[in-house]
């Protein structure tokens, strides 16, 4: 047998040459979520960098011309520490066979919360389209933390996310407030941002604190209990996915509507009564009672010639609760519940000229309606509109009871955002937190100021920062206005906000007054209270000479007036009138004040009171009269001051 000395040469050769690529070769890297292309890192600080492979698995690290080193433990567990950095980019940061690529160093701001922080771009497109639409920065980078609950136990990572540039293709979806924030504060500051929108729509503020706080509240203690245990979950849901499903199910066999096939064009409904969209009471108030179940509306609209055929957008405000809407017989969208803004494309070819059938099948109970001062009206492609009449053709489907039967959602339970959502932050340096939450707590307001102070406090302390900046977004008015003092859970919650940043070096309140909606918990002028929440930044965080909101200093009592003392200059009407006062001689029973500016403190006082302990502004879901202002026309929050 022969022997090529040569070939057996070269096959050890490269036995040992691979042999050497594979002992010096790295091993898997795995990275938490939060590292991915387009990252951005807070600057000015050390940054931790962590992740996991194999045990004893040397790490190197080469970041903006530096190399660091460590070793993962046995259980592999590694963690560096990277030189603070200025504002710059973008750059690679290499972990062993790892490149995550365009990272910039700058600002990064957890924006947190209910549906207002969640309240996505996409919805707000009436008022910014021009804006979001051609908006390309580079230097701003968004990131959404995906929904999770943890009530278990606290989890070391949140679930697979990706950080984007801010651009028109990838925003959509992306929190209105935290895009508009990082936008106004990039071209104010020219520094990089980052938000990083961690929310959750109506989830209560014990969603978001940690069980050593939420221990010192023994309603949620309990029921933070309860929800651990599985079997009372489960029962529960079983039951309320039963209870719903049988009670849609015989919504469906009842209802005459569906089986008759009212949405049809040709559909004789002469019988059917006309009714007022505006007037529920008149539509889900029967002879017997409030109405239950599924109503019934068709209405007819005449086409020009000229947009017969074209395709076009319908649009029907929003409704309470859910629907299904039809366009000549055939479905054009349909919407679970109450809150979305109902947007329909009418495809090309269904509308035609002269007379079309708009059907809506509504399911709701006796707060069943057509929100008012909502757009009701048909936009073709051209932008042209048609409106549509208040006045509908009307018929009841199935009447049936209420749903009894509840679930159990995981998300808003004491500990469960924080573990999953808020926990898993907790190494990576932020500049501050922008909070706006509240709308789920209002039926305990008393309570939120000593919750948000734990918030603040716990958060603090898992950042390991005692001095980290909180910016608390007031909630804004809502609801239909009143003119006579009123109590109310809305108006009680806002001073518990204000109350608790008072008394807090490194919170600041941001005024939602006058950005809201009277008939929209979720108001859509993002934009303008991403901006009032930009000054508040500046001032405080970068030290720019801008205006914001005067606050309260204090108050004195000089015989039958209250004598109010604030921050900075504050204006009325051209007279000095400020209006929504209210004075109090015990502090249960308010008159409407008169109040007027003299020397920059406002005077308040009523005939009626001659022995005043309290003062309110504002106290309104809806103050119709509010006009207490500081510089640049910013509003003051509403507020209490007590002798």
């Amino acid at each position: 047998m022969s022997f090529n000395i040569r070939k057996h040469f070269s096959e050890i050769l490269i036995l040992l040459l691979t042999t050497f690529v594979i002992s010096d070769a790295y091993g898997e890297v795995k990275l938490p979520n939060l590292f991915t292309d387009n990252m951005i890192i807070q600057r000015n600080t050390e940054i931790p960098v962590w992740g996991y492979s194999d045990p004893n698995e040397k790490i190197n690290i080469e970041f903006k011309d530096k190399n660091y080193t460590t070793v993962a433990d046995h259980n592999g567990y590694w963690s560096v520490k990277l030189t603070p950095s200025k504002e710059g980019g973008p750059y690679s940061l290499i972990i062993n066979d790892r490149t995550i690529n365009n990272v910039l160093v700058g600002d990064v701001w957890l924006c947190s919360g209910q549906s207002n922080i969640d309240l996505p771009i996409y919805r707000v497109e009436d008022l910014y389209k021009d804006l979001t639409d051609t908006l390309q920065r580079p230097n701003i980078r968004l990131l959404k933390v995906p929904n999770a609950t943890n009530i278990l136990d606290k989890s070391e990572d949140i679930g697979e996310t990706a950080w984007r540039e801010l651009s028109p293709e990838n925003v959509s979806d992306f929190s209105a407030f935290s895009y508009f924030l990082a936008y106004d504060l990039y071209e104010k500051t020219g520094i990089p941002q980052g938000v990083i929108a961690s929310s959750w729509g109506g989830t209560p503020i014990q969603s978001w604190i940690g069980q050593d706080y939420i221990k010192n509240y023994p309603n949620y203690m309990s029921e933070l209990l309860l929800v651990k245990d599985d079997e009372y979950v489960d029962n529960i849901n079983k039951a309320s996915h039963i209870a719903n499903s049988k009670w849609s199910n015989l919504l469906y066999k009842l209802d005459k509507g569906v089986h008759e096939k009212w949405y049809s064009e040709d559909l004789d409904d002469s019988d059917w009564r006309e009714v007022s969209q505006n007037n529920n009471r008149e539509w889900t108030q029967t002879e017997f009672g409030p109405f239950n179940g599924s109503y019934w509306f068709r209405q007819e609209v005449d086409i020009d010639k000229n947009y017969a055929g074209r395709e076009a957008l319908l649009r029907l405000g929003c409704l309470v609760d859910a629907d299904s809407t039809y366009v000549n017989g055939v479905l054009v969208g349909n919407t679970g519940y109450q809150y979305p803004p109902r947007k329909y494309k009418v495809p090309k070819g269904l509308l035609k000229e002269g007379v079309n059938v708009i059907t809506i099948r509504l399911i709701g109970g006796p707060n069943a309606e057509f929100v008012k001062d909502k757009p009701y009206k048909i936009v073709f492609d051209d932008k042209s509109e048609l409106q549509l009449s208040e006045v509908w053709k009307f018929k009841y489907g199935a009447h049936l009871p209420s749903k009894n039967v509840q679930g159990i959602g995981m998300q808003n339970s004491p500990t469960a955002c924080f573990n999953a959502m808020l926990y898993p932050l907790r190494n990576y340096p932020i500049s501050g937190v922008l909070w706006y939450q509240g709308e789920s707590n209002t039926s305990r307001p008393k309570e939120y100021q000593q919750l948000l102070e734990n918030l603040m406090n716990n958060w603090r302390t898992i950042w390991n920062n005692d001095t980290l900046p909180f910016f608390v977004v007031q909630l804004p008015n809502f609801m239909e206005p009143t003119h006579t003092p009123s109590e109310s859970g809305w108006v009680t919650l806002r001073e518990s906000q204000r109350r608790a940043t008072v008394n807090d070096d490194n919170a600041q309140l941001i005024v939602g007054l006058g950005l809201g909606e009277w008939n929209d918990i979720h108001p859509l002028r993002k934009k303008d209270l991403a901006e009032r929440a930009a000054l508040e930044i500046r001032k405080k965080i970068y030290k720019q000479n801008v205006a914001i909101t005067p606050q309260l200093v204090e108050g004195e009592i000089l015989d039958d007036k209250v004598i109010l003392s604030f921050t900075d200059e504050i204006f009325g009407n051209e007279n000095g009138e400020v209006f929504d006062f209210e004075i109090s001689e015990d502090g249960r029973r308010y008159y409407n004040a008169k109040a007027t500016i003299k020397n920059n403190k406002i005077y308040v006082s009523n005939s009626n009171v001659n022995h005043p302990v309290s003062v309110r502004y504002a106290w309104r879901n809806s103050p119709p009269s509010a006009n207490l202002k500081g510089k640049n026309n910013l509003p003051l929050p509403t507020f209490q001051w007590d002798n």
